[in-house]
C-alpha cells in the first residue's frame, strides 16, 4: 500500500473515530435530557424513589459525557498533532531536497577556474587594446604624412570650417571646389 493511500485510510479512521465519539454525545445528550424530564415527572408526582434513580441516572450520563467529551478532544488534539507532525516530515523532506541541491550547485562552483578564465580574458582585451592603440597611433601618423605631403592647404581648411559655422553654405561650395582643384593639382586622385 501506498504511503498516500495508507495515510488516506488513516485519516478516514480518525474521521469515523471522531464522528462515533460525537454521536455518543448526542445519544448520551438525549439520555440526559430523558432524566431529567423523568426526574421532574417523578418529583412532579411525589415519587421519590423514582426520582433519587432519575437524579443518579442524570450523574451518571453526566460523569459519561464528561469522559467522553474527553475522549473527543484527545482525539481532535491527537489528529492535529498528527497533521502537524505530517507537514513537518513534508518541510524536512523539502529542506533535504532544497539543501541537496543548494549543495550540489554550490559544489560546481568552481571560482578558481573562473578567476583564471577572467585573468585570461582581461589579459588578452588589454593586449587587443595596446595593438589596436598601436594601429591608431600608426595610421594618424600615416594621414598627417599624406596630408602635409600632398599641401592639404591648412588655411583653405579652416576658411571652409569658419564658414561652415557662419552659415556661409555659396561661399563653403566655392570653397570646397576650390580645396578639390588644388588637391588634383597636387596630384590627389577623388578629391575631397
Amino acid at each position: 500500500m501506498s504511503s498516500e493511500k495508507k495515510r488516506i485510510k488513516e485519516q478516514m479512521l480518525i474521521n469515523q473515530a471522531i464522528a462515533a465519539v460525537k454521536k455518543q454525545l448526542a445519544d448520551l445528550e438525549s439520555s440526559r435530557k430523558h432524566y431529567i424530564k423523568a426526574a421532574a415527572t417523578a418529583r412532579a408526582n411525589g415519587i421519590a424513589s423514582q426520582y433519587a434513580l432519575a437524579k443518579n441516572a442524570i450523574r451518571i450520563v453526566t460523569a459519561q459525557k464528561t469522559v467522553v467529551e474527553q475522549m473527543l478532544l484527545n482525539l481532535q488534539i491527537s489528529s492535529q498533532i498528527k497533521d502537524v507532525s505530517e507537514m513537518t516530515k513534508s518541510f524536512a523532506d523539502g529542506m533535504k531536497i532544497l539543501t541537496g541541491s543548494i549543495t550540489d550547485t554550490t559544489d560546481s562552483l568552481d571560482f578558481e577556474k573562473v578567476t583564471r578564465q577572467m585573468n585570461k580574458a582581461m589579459i588578452s582585451t588589454q593586449m587587443k587594446q595596446v595593438e589596436s592603440d598601436s594601429f591608431l597611433d600608426a595610421t594618424s601618423a600615416g594621414f598627417a604624412g599624406f596630408a602635409s605631403a600632398h599641401g592639404s592647404g591648412e588655411d583653405e581648411i579652416d576658411k571652409l570650417i569658419e564658414a561652415q559655422i557662419g552659415g556661409g553654405d555659396e561661399s563653403l561650395d566655392a570653397d570646397i571646389a576650390e580645396l578639390e582643384r588644388k588637391l588634383k593639382a597636387a596630384g590627389v586622385e577623388g578629391g575631397v
